[in-house]
């Protein structure tokens, strides 16, 4: 069963209390589930103590830790669908992720999905907090600028308005005496995520996987301090306009999240140019090198080809992977099939497309046919 598997197993198991259906792409589901410790954390399983335990006070921030997970799962999928590790074992068992066999070693791909997890979370849960989902948080105050005084500034603008409307004036002549918002001039307003208090969660939860200080530990705390920055970096402002026919007498913004296809970008870079950190000892040490500060991914092992099926390290192969006959890359066949040559077949395919994550806790995708050739992997 896989994580998305997971994810409607713990929404089928919720209680919902006076919540009508909601029709979400054809499906009957329910509008608001009811969290309790025990729908969401005796669900997941690989949780360590300190998890369970943040999971029993908070099963809100909890389950949506775990579809922030997801989220990154989905994006990992995407940005290394061309290689031969593809990130489709992540989805493999009904529980979270860390006990895939990549990334209980220290691979390129390990200090990837590391970094795109933690990331992910912070995401979901900066979210889930901005939509008021989450109790323990909400929009970020720091960035509320005064309130009084905005409401005011929107009252007069729209007081002007009415009264322009109320003598036959065109509104745009009525505003002038509110003077337009020069350029790069606005306020605070709207509800801004409260990315603080989702990368201290991200921390918390995801970090206090890693209770030994081996190399293994190291690399993986270090590249989950990375995805997260990466995230924290890119995050943005929007902005509205108010004022009538599209003009800008009054211009509020607040901080989100970034759009987290940008995340992925910029990590698969950081992933082809990641460190490699050769250990001078059996005992877990950096051979002559200082971990980089939060910039780099760092990975300690070779990957291996990935060609075969090689269950303990979690490789599923590429036997019958999809590859592209005319490209030279990643995604070609000679490289895809590692030499063992590829067929040219003729295939309707049904896919999951357009895919919605809903909180909580679940993804809705439709499925999509195409008939086509397709070369396939001996």
């Amino acid at each position: 069963m896989g994580t998305s598997a997971l994810l409607l197993l713990i929404l089928s198991a919720l209680t919902v209390q006076g919540a009508r259906a909601t029709d979400i792409l054809g499906l009957r589901l329910p509008a608001e589930p009811v969290l309790t410790p025990n729908t969401v954390c005796l669900t997941l399983s690989g949780l360590s103590r300190h998890q369970l335990a943040m999971c029993r006070r908070q099963p809100y921030v909890a389950a949506s830790a775990v579809q922030g997970v997801q989220i990154a799962i989905h994006e990992c999928q995407h940005q290394l669908r061309h290689h031969r590790w593809n990130c489709s074992t992540l989805e493999n068992k009904n529980k979270l992720p860390y006990s895939s066999p990549v990334l209980t070693r220290g691979y390129r791909e390990s200090a990837f999905s590391y970094a795109l997890a933690a990331a992910g979370v912070v995401h979901a849960v900066a979210s889930a907090c901005s939509l008021g989902k989450l109790q323990v948080c909400g929009c970020d105050e720091r960035l509320k600028g005064d309130e009084e005084a905005l409401q005011r500034k929107l009252q007069h603008l729209h007081k002007l308005q009415l009264q322009a409307l109320h003598h036959g004036k065109p509104v745009g002549n009525a505003v002038l005496a509110f003077p337009e918002a020069a350029p790069g001039q606005w306020e605070w307003g709207g509800c801004s995520h409260d990315l603080d208090f989702a990368a201290r969660f991200s921390q918390d939860f995801l970090d206090s996987h890693e209770t030994n200080r081996d190399i293994h530990s190291i690399a993986h705390l270090h590249n989950n301090r990375v995805g997260r920055k990466v995230l924290l970096d890119q995050k943005r402002r929007k902005c509205k306009c108010h004022g009538p026919s599209g003009s800008c007498q009054l211009k509020t913004c607040w901080q989100v999240s970034p759009d987290f296809r940008s995340v992925g970008d910029t990590l698969r870079e950081k992933f082809q140019s990641a460190l490699f950190l050769p250990l001078h000892n059996g005992h877990g040490g950096i051979g002559g090198l200082r971990v980089p500060r939060d910039t780099q991914l760092v990975y300690f092992e070779r990957s291996p080809t990935f060609c075969e099926q090689e269950d303990d390290i979690g490789s599923p192969g590429t036997r019958g992977r999809l590859c592209e006959r005319t490209e030279q890359g990643f995604a070609g066949c000679s490289s895809m099939c590692c030499g063992r040559g590829h067929n040219v077949v003729r295939e309707m395919r049904v896919e999951r497309c357009n895919c919605k994550f809903h909180w909580c806790c679940y993804v809705v995708c439709q499925e999509c046919r195409r008939t086509e050739w397709l070369s396939v992997c001996k």
